[in-house]
């Protein structure tokens, strides 16, 4: 019987050890996949990185490229650094690539757009923020000026369908979120995050 109080014991030590190497490691993360989404909808994975002009870059990825027409769907970059930040680009490539930036108070409801019905407005952001389509998805640039070193930081994102009136967004539908099923993002201080970005790769 010891053998098998050893094995629930290592079983116990080796489920937090993991935990926390993914919570170590920021550059990547790896999304659910959801077979119910239709491709273009279905976010893969985030991955980051620091640019040589000094910008924090975040790509992006869905299992599909969007064919459809219509003009309210978006993939979303949520920034969570002192307030709640949304960078949106259209998913239908032919819609144009020019990121719109929004900001909204930084509240627990803030972490996750399933369901809230907070209207964001329309930031006036430090220059440099920029979004571009790549292959099934697309990449964000945030400039490293912007950050603040001393604050917490946090990212995810999602397609959705929103309204854009004037300088308001509203959420109207939530498709995915990268970390769907995960437990909700602990922020990290900003310097750990670009320090983890920038150590070598494992």
């Amino acid at each position: 019987m010891n053998w098998i109080k050893a094995l629930a014991l290592l079983f116990m030590m080796v489920g937090p050890a993991a935990a926390m190497e993914i919570d170590a490691n920021p550059r990547k993360l790896i999304s659910f996949l959801d077979k119910s989404l239709s491709p273009e909808f279905d976010i893969l994975r985030i991955t980051t990185d620091i640019s040589a002009d000094n910008h924090l870059i975040f790509r992006v990825k869905t299992r599909g490229e969007h064919t459809d027409r219509e003009n309210n769907d978006y993939l979303v970059l949520q920034i969570l650094h002192e307030k709640a930040y949304l960078l949106l680009v259209p998913l239908n490539k032919e819609k144009g690539k020019k990121v719109m930036v929004f900001e909204g108070t930084l509240q627990p409801e803030n972490h996750n757009l399933s369901g809230i019905n907070e209207k964001f407005r329309k930031s006036s952001l430090f220059p440099g923020f920029n979004a571009k389509h790549i292959f099934r998805g697309a990449e964000f640039s945030v400039p490293l000026e912007w950050i603040n070193y001393g604050a917490d930081f946090g990212y995810d994102a999602y397609t959705v369908q929103a309204s854009i009136q004037g300088n308001t967004l509203q959420i109207d539908k939530v498709y995915d979120q990268a970390r769907k099923g995960s437990n909700r993002e602990k922020l990290i201080s900003a310097i750990t995050l670009l320090n983890q970005i920038c150590s070598p790769k494992r």
